[in-house]
């Protein structure tokens, strides 16, 4: 019977873990003579050698140990000794995120001829890894030399088999496994940082501008899990995808980028807007400028450190019109006629219509602290700040005709606060908290004075004026609290979590249309 109530107890437990990212890495193994017998009370010292940050632990009567809560990446100096033995040391170990990497070792009596180590759990000259499912690992080399177009989840996410991307107007929407974007978990620092709401195509806090969530100057390394069966994360029917902000280090490092799209950079008119016997012309100016900054160090060296990450987005994506392929029955000087009348009787002014520029403006701003308070425990603390405000101009086609003062003003602001605390109990136990905050507020109106929306039908076209219908009163809200606690129990070969994850969502969603 107690058995019984031992299930029941493990799967309540693993119920009530709704959704929660993993931001942390971990090494096991064991640590045997040469005659693989096991070593109990062998010493583990792992240093992340870029901070100092030292990690420990001992192996237990039959050998085995366990350290979790590590950061991610490297590289780190394993080294692994016992009295009367040879020290086994390893240099330049990165450690992949939410994986853990087996490390056994076969150590040598120093006071016999010495022979060499023998290294267990080695796969094509690397550390074997735990995988906790079907999962695709970004690394920060990945981050730095992958394409990035965009500079966005997409440009790094295609590279895992299951994934695919639609782009749309507010950027790239991403499916996994099949699944609707909606039913995908994202998380910055282990903070939920997806569209709770499901209004934004990318699925991200803000994405219905087409802003990012984040700087990729500001990210370490990502995770996407499909079918992970790790207990810590579920909650998701799609995928979910992790990242990690950089963390400062014992050298002062940083970088200045920009990045530069105009006319001179693009091609001429595109080939369906060129009418019978006119020539391709080159696009009007525009620009499409993106440029950041970023610095990281210590504070205090082996032991406090910073990160901050600023980046300016400017974009200008011009939406080119050739009124010759227009299939409407006025003329353009009937269009101007018309401009000039709503100016003149209702002193309205409704804009352009031939060269439309869709614009999208943010500012995006990371400060992380990190705290290695002692070899035991590690404490960090990051803040996000991203603002977008994104001009979606109406555009004219062959079949439409729209003016710019019809188009809808889209501002959207997103604050995201992560604190963690890892912590090793001993050499039994280990634990990990997280407790994230975010708050996005989406703003959305007309673009230009108020006027009621009409509609001309024009033969086969259309001809739009006014104010945006759906964006009069247009605006949402969302304030979400998530906590994460992971609580392990190292018994041998074997490591038991009980953990907890509640996530506690406040929506305010205003829309009247036509109003």
């Amino acid at each position: 019977m107690k058995r019984i109530y031992f299930v029941l107890a493990a799967f309540m437990m693993t119920a009530m873990m709704f959704s929660q990212g993993v931001t942390t890495s971990s090494i096991g193994g064991k640590v045997t003579d040469a005659e693989g017998e096991p070593l109990p009370g062998a010493t583990i010292i792992a240093v992340h050698v870029p901070s100092g940050a030292k990690y420990g632990a001992a192996t237990d009567f039959d050998g085995f140990y366990r350290m979790s809560n590590m950061r991610s990446g490297g590289p780190y100096t394993i080294t692994i000794s016992y009295v009367g033995f040879t020290d086994f040391v390893k240099n330049n170990v990165n450690l992949a995120l939410g994986q853990s990497s087996r490390i056994s070792v076969e150590l040598s009596e120093s006071a016999t001829a010495l022979e060499e180590v023998v290294v267990t759990g080695v796969s094509n000259g690397v550390f074997s890894s735990s995988k906790t499912g079907t999962e695709t690992n970004i690394s920060q080399r990945d981050v730095a030399t992958l394409p990035a177009a965009s500079r966005s989840i997409a440009d790094f996410v295609r590279i895992t088999p299951q994934a695919q991307l639609t782009e749309g107007n507010d950027g790239f929407s991403i499916s996994l496994a099949g699944q609707n974007n909606r039913y995908n978990a994202i998380y910055i620092d282990g903070a939920v940082n997806n569209d709770v709401f499901g209004l934004a195509g990318s699925g991200t806090n803000g994405g219905q501008t087409g802003v990012n969530p984040f700087s990729v100057d500001a990210i370490e390394t990502f995770q996407v899990n499909i079918a992970p069966f790790d207990v810590r994360q579920s909650g998701f029917s799609g995928g979910s995808i992790n990242a990690i902000t950089r963390s400062g280090t014992n050298e002062f490092s940083g970088s200045a980028y920009g990045f530069l799209r105009n006319q001179d950079l693009s091609g001429k008119t595109p080939p369906d807007l060129v009418g019978d016997g006119e020539e391709r012309q080159k696009l009007a100016d525009y620009s499409a400028l993106t440029y950041g900054v970023r610095i990281g160090g210590p504070i205090i060296k082996d032991k406090l450190f910073f990160f901050v990450n600023y980046e300016r987005q400017d974009d200008e994506t011009p939406q080119p019109f050739n009124f010759s392929n227009y299939t409407g029955r006025s003329s353009q000087a009937d269009i101007d006629g018309l401009s000039n009348f709503l100016t003149t009787r209702y002193n309205y002014d409704p804009g352009i219509f031939n060269n439309n520029t869709r614009t999208l403006k943010s500012d995006k701003l990371t400060a992380k602290i990190d705290w290695d308070i002692n070899q035991n425990n590690k404490l960090s603390l990051r803040h996000s700040y991203v603002k977008g405000d994104n001009l979606e101009a109406r555009d004219s086609g062959n079949r439409n005709i729209g003016f710019l003062n019809g188009s809808e003003e889209f501002v959207t602001t997103t604050n995201s606060t992560a604190l963690e605390l890892s912590s090793r109990i001993g050499d039994k136990f280990s634990n990990n908290f997280i407790l994230g905050y975010t708050t996005v507020r989406d703003d959305r109106d007309p673009l230009g004075d108020p006027f009621p929306s009409v509609d001309i039908q024009d033969n086969d076209g259309t001809i739009t004026f006014g104010a945006e219908p759906f964006s009069t009163a247009n605006l949402l809200n969302q304030d979400v609290l998530n906590i994460t606690n992971n609580f392990d129990i190292y018994a041998g070969r074997h490591t038991i979590t009980f953990g907890v994850n509640l996530e506690f969502a406040k929506v305010k969603n205003l829309f009247f249309a036509y109003n």
